[in-house]
């Protein structure tokens, strides 16, 4: 099944306002190269271990923090989140291999599955610019992983191509895939993964040129309130 909404949306603020976060674990665990990789963990309420889990990947030249505005949402709606810094990136070490960075959304899986917080919770993994094509493969390629959100995913960003891990890899997946209309080559990318994919994808569509995590910086359509409601859609139609 494909959704695809066009929503006509004006951009009514320039700025997200500031949210208390609610207390989280940072983790440090190092990559089989050696590379120190950091994240931050928050726990479902009342630190409830069958809660699914959301990993959460940034742009380029970006942080975890870019994910502030959404996290209280996120962790209202009942899901725990781990917040990474990818590799080159904010307090995670490492040169910026986009391959090894791949690998290392394996090992956070794979800590998130040894910490209890995968039983059978059920687990999504979103992004942002090529995070978003990170959050993508990294999904096709974990049995774990029930789908995949794309914030302005690209067909090529830096030779991360996500384009047949969401056709192939994700067949039996899901995803939802967001871009803004004026951003071409994300609003490209999404059109055409669209058309092709053959698992469950929705696509959303916004006015302007916001990219990436800076969708957040406007108030149209609530963003947030997008995302927690294709979450729950997915996690509750598992437990049915």
């Amino acid at each position: 099944m494909r959704i695809l909404v066009m929503a006509a949306a004006f951009v009514v603020s320039s700025f997200v306002v500031a949210q208390d976060l609610p207390a989280q674990e940072t983790i440090t665990q190092q990559a089989p190269d050696g590379t120190a990789l950091v994240a931050d963990f928050y726990a479902a309420p009342n630190d409830e271990k069958e809660a699914p889990a959301i990993i959460a990947l940034h742009m380029l030249n970006s942080q975890r923090a870019a994910y502030a505005p959404i996290i209280p949402d996120l962790r209202a709606a009942g899901y725990a989140l781990l917040n990474v810094d990818m590799r080159g990136h904010g307090d995670s070490g490492g040169a910026r291999d986009w391959d090894a960075a791949i690998a290392d959304i394996a090992d956070w899986i794979a800590w998130l599955e040894t910490e209890g917080h995968l039983n059978q919770s059920g687990l999504a993994i979103m992004g942002a610019s090529i995070g978003a094509n990170v959050a993508i493969i990294s999904c096709a390629e974990s049995a774990l992983c029930a789908g995949a959100i794309a914030l302005s995913p690209g067909l090529d960003y830096r030779g991360v191509k996500p384009e047949s891990a969401l056709v192939d890899g994700l067949a039996d997946g899901t995803a939802l895939l967001v871009a803004a209309a004026a951003d071409s080559s994300s609003a490209t990318a999404i059109r055409q993964m669209f058309l092709n994919a053959k698992g469950a994808v929705t696509a959303r569509m916004y006015n302007g040129r916001a990219h990436g995590t800076r969708l957040f910086d406007s108030d149209y359509d609530s963003l947030s309130g997008l995302i927690t409601l294709w979450l729950n859609e997915q996690f509750q139609s598992d437990e049915s």
